[in-house]
């Protein structure tokens, strides 16, 4: 008799008001999820979809594309907006240049926006920007200007 046999009787046993009753169709699902491989976990589906070399909840780069999405655009404009009233500055949006994100909670969104400031120069920006759509939240974690970036 195979050793997962031994293990499924000897766990899979019931007793009854005078003895024992082996329930043996009962203990032959167990042993073979049991001993199964986990080649249909859940994690490692979620893995599956990963792209190599990103990690799980590390900062990566959005597709292709996504800095002209409605929904990148709407947040770098609440990123501006709400820049705007801290700093009781005049900043306009110009455009979305690079979109990162990161997985913590909701997304965190790293904008690099450009955007044109009182005097008429165009100006790069990084922007974070926390949301958690299923709770209707947004919040500017940070937003401050790149290093002698000039667009």
């Amino acid at each position: 008799m195979r050793a997962s046999s031994l293990f499924a009787e000897s766990v899979f046993t019931t007793s009854a008001a005078a003895g024992r009753r082996r329930c043996p169709r009962l203990a032959a699902v167990p042993v073979t999820l049991f001993f199964s491989t986990g080649r249909g976990s859940p994690a490692m589906a979620e893995e599956a979809q990963q792209p190599r070399g990103v990690k799980v909840g590390g900062i990566h780069d959005a597709p292709a594309g996504r800095e002209n999405d409605l929904t990148t655009v709407e947040l770098a404009r609440f990123a501006v907006a709400e820049h705007n009233s801290k700093a009781n500055a005049m900043l306009e949006l110009e455009r979305v240049v690079k979109v990162r994100q990161q997985v913590v909670g909701g997304f965190m969104h790293y904008l690099t926006v450009e955007v044109k400031e009182p005097g008429g120069a165009n100006k790069l920006y990084e922007a974070k920007v926390w949301e958690r759509a299923w709770e209707n939240f947004k919040q500017l974690q940070d937003f401050k200007p790149l290093d002698d970036a000039t667009a």
